[in-house]
């Protein structure tokens, strides 16, 4: 009887902790919002794009920034952060729960994944 009990607890666990697994990433994956656990609602951006329309990227690239420098470490801190603030910002807005970069997303599921990387950069350009 125990026993019994047992198995169909495990089979219960197992298929919901199957169920649960939303998105499938790449190991060393970047999310910038969200959790790939938990997503109903993915989204992707293109992170060079992205990088690209940064004023700290565009100012390593224009002075030749080494960016394993003390000063290119700190721009691309400073990068990172507004980065994630305006993936927030557009993630937020079109109701999505979790972003990351388009070459990190392995499985989406069978999920409508979206490419707001076109907003993303309109968003750190206002």
């Amino acid at each position: 009887m125990r026993k019994e009990l047992l198995a169909s607890l495990f089979s219960v666990v197992v298929l919901c902790a199957t169920a649960s697994a939303q998105v499938t990433l790449r190991r060393g994956a970047v999310v910038y919002h969200g959790s790939s656990a938990n997503t109903t609602a993915p989204a992707t951006i293109k992170e060079k794009r992205v990088r690209a329309a940064t004023p700290e990227w565009k100012k390593i690239e224009d002075l030749g920034i080494d960016p394993t420098s003390a000063r290119g470490k700190q721009l691309i801190t400073k990068m990172n952060k507004r980065i994630r603030a305006a993936v927030k910002a557009v993630a937020d807005s079109e109701g999505r729960d979790m972003v990351t970069r388009k070459k990190d997303l392995k499985d989406d599921r069978g999920r409508e994944v979206v490419d707001l990387t076109d907003l993303v950069i309109a968003e750190l350009e206002s």
